[in-house]
């Protein structure tokens, strides 16, 4: 009879025993790593899949200070242009003109056509006979007279304590008591009526009062 080896039998289940544990260890292995890279990968937040970076947002309150905020722009008009632009009171000097005569500031000086010393006070404007005078600033006309000595004379109200003396004019007026003037306005034409001051050549004699005292009235028009 013929003997049977197992022999070659046992090596071929014993190779396959250990590839089959082999197997197991390799998964077992890549098991492992995927569930150790999916932890890592679950606590990194801001890294998805595709190694792109996410930033998380927050929403932006409108009390937020430093946060720049939509703003309008206002519409342009005459007020806000004139926006910070100090002057209340607008003024022109009523003729143009040298100064032959100015204001004496409470000191004494030769009159010529008196021949004697006495204060000037207020600023003689040498122009021509007939040339326009107009208002120094708006006001009121609140006098109008025939003054033996200063000849016909327009007296207005400026405002703020200040009040113009327009003296030595033409006898036809533009304007009359009560009357509202406007800066730069013609109130009347230079005339020959001032006999205290008829030596002088053709002028107008303007003089400025601020609460009663004469003042210098070019300074105040220029200053």
């Amino acid at each position: 009879m013929k003997k049977v080896s197992f022999k070659n039998g046992l090596q071929g289940k014993g190779f396959t025993a250990a590839l089959v544990l082999s197997l197991a260890a390799v998964g077992v292995s890549t098991y492992a790593a995927y569930t150790s890279t999916i932890g890592t990968e679950e606590e990194k937040p801001g890294i998805n899949d595709d190694n792109v970076f996410l930033y998380e947002t927050e929403d932006v309150s409108a009390d937020q200070t430093g946060i720049p905020k939509d703003t309008e722009t206002p519409e342009t008009t005459e007020e806000t242009e004139n926006a910070g632009i100090m002057f209340s009171n607008p003024k022109t000097m009523p003729v143009t003109g040298e100064i032959i005569n100015p204001y004496s500031n409470g000191e004494l000086v030769k009159s010529v056509t008196l021949d004697v010393w006495k204060t000037h006070d207020g600023a003689d404007i040498a122009a021509e006979e007939g040339a326009a005078v107009a208002s120094c600033m708006k006001g009121t006309v609140t006098e109008i007279n025939n003054d033996p000595l200063w000849g016909i004379c327009v007296v207005i109200d400026h405002g703020d304590g200040v009040t113009g003396h327009y003296y030595g004019l033409a006898e036809t007026l533009n304007v009359k008591a009560g009357q509202t003037v406007s800066m730069g306005e013609i109130i009347g034409q230079v005339g020959n009526t001032a006999e205290i001051e008829c030596k002088l050549d053709s002028h107008l004699h303007f003089g400025i009062t601020k609460n009663g005292a004469w003042i210098d009235p070019v300074a105040f028009v220029n200053g």
